[in-house]
């Protein structure tokens, strides 16, 4: 499924939505692990594939869901 994604900095989304591959089900409002060290909170779901047909080789996948402990322990030493 396609999916957008609004990258977090902090706790709060920032800038514009990008266009991710998910293998997982998510839904609007989910946070999710974009790649090692990015998190995002998405913000649309089934995402028609003509919205990126001319980049769609180059259309990335999420790493899947935050994990809620993983977030709340987060900075925290």
């Amino acid at each position: 499924m396609l999916i957008k994604v609004q990258f977090l900095k902090g706790d709060k989304p920032s800038g514009r939505a990008y266009t991710y591959r998910s293998d997982v089900l998510v839904k609007v409002g989910d946070k999710v692990q974009i790649n090692s060290s990015a998190k995002g909170i998405v913000t649309e779901v089934d995402v028609p594939e003509e919205e990126v047909a001319a980049f769609a080789d180059k259309v990335k996948s999420i790493v899947g869901l935050v994990e809620e402990s993983e977030d709340k322990n987060e900075g925290t030493v």
